[in-house]
């Protein structure tokens, strides 16, 4: 097992945490969501695309209200650029 292997399954991990505790949360009326996302620097995060993989595709990716212009993430915290990258980078469906 690779160093990024072993690094990408904690951090799936505790982004897994996070989106049943997000879960509990919203049940709950809670309002701490934004708390449980992950840094940018935790999920390796690059402002560029990794191969034709890039934020824009990512299922955690919700794009922003400007064409173009950055959205957010689910999991990473921050304004996220549409052709960045990360560790959690999951196809949309």
């Amino acid at each position: 097992m690779t160093p990024v292997t072993s690094t990408r399954r904690q951090l799936l991990r505790r982004v897994g945490v996070a989106s049943v505790a997000f879960t509990a949360v919203g049940l709950s009326g809670g309002a701490r969501a934004e708390t449980l996302k992950v840094s940018k620097a935790d999920v390796k995060y690059q402002f560029t695309p990794r191969d034709a993989d890039h934020c824009s595709e990512c299922f955690y990716f919700t794009p922003g209200s400007a064409p173009g212009g950055p959205g957010t993430c689910r999991a990473v915290e921050g304004p996220i650029p549409q052709n960045g990258w990360c560790v959690l980078f999951a196809h949309r469906r």
